[in-house]
Formats: C-alpha cells, sequence, structure tokens
C-alpha cells in the first residue's frame, strides 16, 4: 500500500477523482440551492406572511372570523397545499386540517408530518408551520405542504453520497489499474538502468511496439545506451591496446636494467642507479596490472571462480601470513570467527581484498595497536571485516578512499600508490557486495558485507 501511495499516477488519478468529486459537488451544490434553499425560502416567506394576515385577522374580527377565513384558505388556497390548526385556551380544537402536531408550542417554523388519506391510501405530506400563541391563549398554527421539496433534497442528499462515493471508488480503482500500467513500464525502464549501473552495458529498455510515450522515451535511452556502449568499447579497447603495449616495453626495459645493473661490476654508483630503476619500472608494472585488474572486475569481464570456501581457515591464512610483519611492528593481530562457517566465494579475490585491507590498517595503526579480522554470518549475509584501533579516517573522506590514486590525508610518508581500496571496491563490486566504513571508536572497521543470495546455498549458521 505505501508503494501504491508513492506511485505518482496513483496519486495523479486521486487528484484527478477528488477534483471531479469537487466539480460534481459544486455542481450539485447549485442545483441543490436551486431545487431545495430557494423554494423553501419562498415557502418561509409564505407561511411568515399567512400568519400575519391571519393574526390581524384575530385581532380585528375575533376567533370566529379566523375559523372562517381558515376552513377558507384549506379549500381554496394559491401554491402550495395549506394547512392548519386552531385551538382554544382550553385545548379545544376550533378547526384543522393536520392529523397530527406537537403538544407544546415551537414558537418558530417547524416541519411537520401531515399525512392525508384518501380512498384508504395514504399521501405523504410535510408541512412547514408556524405555531404560535395569539391574545387569549389561543393557539395557532399556519403551515404550507413542502413535501416536493423535502422530497427533492433527499434524493438530492442521497445520488450525492452514491456519485461522490462511486467518483471515490472508481479513481482508486482506476487509480490502481494506472499505477500498475505505469508502473511496470517505469519499472522496466529502472531495471534496465540498474542492469546498464551493474556493469551489462547490452542491456535495452523493452519496447512494445504501441508508439506511445513510454516507447518513445524508451527508444530514446536505447539510442543513448547503444552509443554509450560504442564509445565504452571504444574507450576500453584504447586501454587494453596501451596497457598491452605498455608490458612488452616495461619488460624490455626491466631486463635491460638488470643487465646494465650487472655490467657495472664494481662501479656502486650505476648499480644503485639501476637497482633504483628497476625498483621503479618493477612498481609501474605492478601499478598497470593493478588497474587492468580493477577496470576487468568493475566491468564484469573477470568471471568469478566460486568455490566451497572455509572462511575461518581463510582468516587463519591471512594471519599467518601478515604475522611476521605484524610482530615486526609491534602489533598484535587477533581473529574473531568461530566454525561452521563456510560459503561459495572467489578465495583469491577475496584474499586478495582481505590482504589489502589488513596491509592498510598494519601501515597505518602503529605499534602497540591492535588489529583485529572477524567473520560474522547474519541474516542478511556474511560480513568479513578489518578493525584496528589506529587514528582511523575523517567521515568526509570515506566517499573518496575508494577512488584510484586517492591518498589520505594522513598518507604522508606511508608507502602505497592509492590502488589497494579501490581493488577492494572492485572485488566487493564483482561479488555483489558492499564495502562499509565505520568508526571503531577509537580507529576504523572496513566491513566487506556479502548478501546472502550471493553467497550459495551451502553456507550454515555458526
Amino acid at each position: 500500500m505505501t508503494r501504491l501511495l508513492r506511485s505518482f499516477s496513483f496519486r495523479l488519478a486521486l487528484t484527478y477523482a477528488g477534483l471531479f468529486c469537487l466539480s460534481v459537488g459544486l455542481i450539485m451544490g447549485v442545483g441543490y440551492w436551486l431545487r431545495v434553499v430557494v423554494p423553501m425560502d419562498a415557502t418561509h416567506r409564505m407561511v411568515e406572511s399567512d400568519s400575519d394576515q391571519l393574526r390581524k385577522l384575530y385581532a380585528a374580527r375575533g376567533v370566529e372570523a379566523l375559523t372562517i377565513a381558515l376552513d377558507r384558505r384549506a379549500q381554496h388556497s394559491d401554491g402550495p397545499k395549506a394547512f392548519h390548526a386552531l385551538l382554544s385556551a382550553d385545548g379545544k380544537v376550533l378547526t384543522t386540517n393536520l392529523p397530527s402536531w406537537p403538544a407544546r408550542p415551537s414558537g418558530h417554523l417547524s416541519l411537520i408530518e401531515a399525512d392525508t388519506f384518501v380512498e384508504g391510501a395514504e399521501i405523504d405530506h410535510n408541512a412547514l408551520v408556524k405555531d404560535q400563541i395569539l391574545p387569549g391563549g389561543v393557539r395557532l398554527m399556519v403551515g404550507r405542504d413542502v413535501e416536493d421539496v423535502t422530497s427533492e433534497a433527499q434524493v438530492l442528499r442521497t445520488a450525492a453520497v452514491w456519485i461522490l462515493g462511486v467518483t471515490l471508488l472508481l479513481g482508486l480503482v482506476g487509480g490502481w489499474l494506472m499505477s500498475l500500467a505505469i508502473g511496470s513500464r517505469i519499472e522496466a525502464v529502472t531495471l534496465t538502468a540498474r542492469r546498464v549501473m551493474a556493469g551489462d552495458l547490452t542491456r535495452r529498455v523493452r519496447v512494445l511496439g504501441t508508439n506511445d510515450d513510454f516507447d518513445r522515451l524508451g527508444e530514446a535511452l536505447n539510442l543513448m545506451l547503444s552509443r554509450i556502449e560504442t564509445l565504452f568499447q571504444a574507450v576500453q579497447r584504447v586501454s587494453d591496446n596501451a596497457a598491452h603495449e605498455l608490458r612488452t616495453p616495461l619488460a624490455r626495459l626491466i631486463g635491460r636494467l638488470e643487465t646494465l645493473e650487472q655490467a657495472a661490476g664494481t662501479d656502486m654508483t650505476m648499480r644503485l642507479a639501476a637497482s633504483d630503476a628497476i625498483v621503479e619500472a618493477n612498481r609501474l608494472q605492478q601499478i598497470l596490472s593493478a588497474l587492468m585488474r580493477i577496470s576487468r572486475l568493475e566491468n564484469g569481464r573477470h568471471p568469478l571462480e566460486l568455490q566451497r570456501t572455509d572462511v575461518v581457515q581463510l582468516l587463519e591464512d591471512l594471519a599467518e601470513f601478515y604475522q611476521p610483519e605484524a610482530e615486526r611492528l609491534g602489533i598484535e593481530l587477533v581473529i574473531s570467527a568461530r566454525r561452521p562457517l563456510v560459503a561459495d566465494l572467489d578465495l583469491d579475490l577475496v584474499f586478495q581484498a582481505l590482504s589489502n585491507l589488513l596491509d592498510n590498517a598494519l601501515k597505518h595503526a602503529g605499534a602497540g595497536h591492535r588489529i583485529e579480522i572477524s567473520a560474522t554470518r547474519r541474516a542478511a549475509g556474511l560480513d568479513l571485516s578489518v578493525r584496528d584501533d589506529g587514528p582511523g579516517i575523517a567521515s568526509d573522506e570515506t566517499a573518496q578512499v575508494t577512488e584510484q590514486f586517492y591518498r589520505g590525508k594522513g598518507s604522508d610518508g606511508v608507502p602505497g600508490d592509492g590502488l589497494g581500496l579501490s581493488m577492494v571496491a572492485a572485488i566487493a563490486h564483482a561479488h555483489g557486495a558492499s564495502l562499509q566504513f565505520s568508526d571503531a571508536r577509537p580507529g576504523l572497521r572496513v566491513t566487506l558485507a556479502i548478501p546472502e543470495h550471493r553467497l550459495g546455498q551451502a553456507s550454515p549458521y555458526p
């Protein structure tokens, strides 16, 4: 229901239904005023006029003349049927054509039932009656028939309820159907956009061939996606060709530098220069390989080699590999995980991602600090984390640290190329996972959160 209320098409249909109800309400209001209010006001004035004239007649000529006038009025009145009742001070009925009346006078205009019977058939009447006490205690009730007006009012009120109710119902049903129809077309565009953002540039918006607005939008988007795919492929070809062409010269350069280093003999200056050049060339070669691998991971060109993985064993191997470096730096390295904990993962890629995270933690934590590698299985999936109690990073840097070649504010003097977290982010993307940075208070926790549906079917909870 919440999703339906958020639908623009549903809200638009409700708006139109509301405007239609308002229009119908205004039209029926005008009709009610013309068919009910105006006739009722006219009858009101007629009853007041009759009452004033009869009161003056009573004051001038007495009760007998009033009785005769009332009987004549009932038989020969103009306009709506005339009703009356005249009671003496002791309650005796002097003349009437009303079947009943209130026990006590109301002192103002009121509606009372004045049904009559003709040949055994009941004829409904409603009388608008002015009830008053005349001098001497005589009670006079004078009225006019308003049955047509009250019936019209009842019909209009009933019609208004039904029309407005049916309009709202049709508006809700129409809005729901419109939301389904439009929502399915929008959902198709959204799904295509998400697939394209995930790296599948071959996806296209489905066009139904109806030549409506959505089809024209889909055709425009498909043309745009085709152009983007063409340009992206061109960039990829240039990048791949450039990387391929650079690898051979770099390998040759390293070989010649090694030859130069050997040929330098006892010339230490030449040997040191050649050795430094070899180190830089190797570093350049590693950066080039890392960039190519990140590109393949981000673009979905690196197929995952999933295998059943003992996650705890993976963490133990990682800790064993980095334990000597941790001891050299005076950092405590611990594991927080318990068996059984298995999942279907690309072992090499996940090991590399955790290695990069652990390597960063070792570089920034400093002596006397503690690093924890943990694995936690939750209903939502698997969390692989590296936590340190070092200086951490500023909250405004978390969105930038995964950018290629980005180095944080506290990275001066720390070795690295700014590609480690970019590689981790690319590996997370390939696994459909998210890379999360959180304040460990103190320090930093980096979590590779792999969703449940990407872990396979054989990952039991611990």
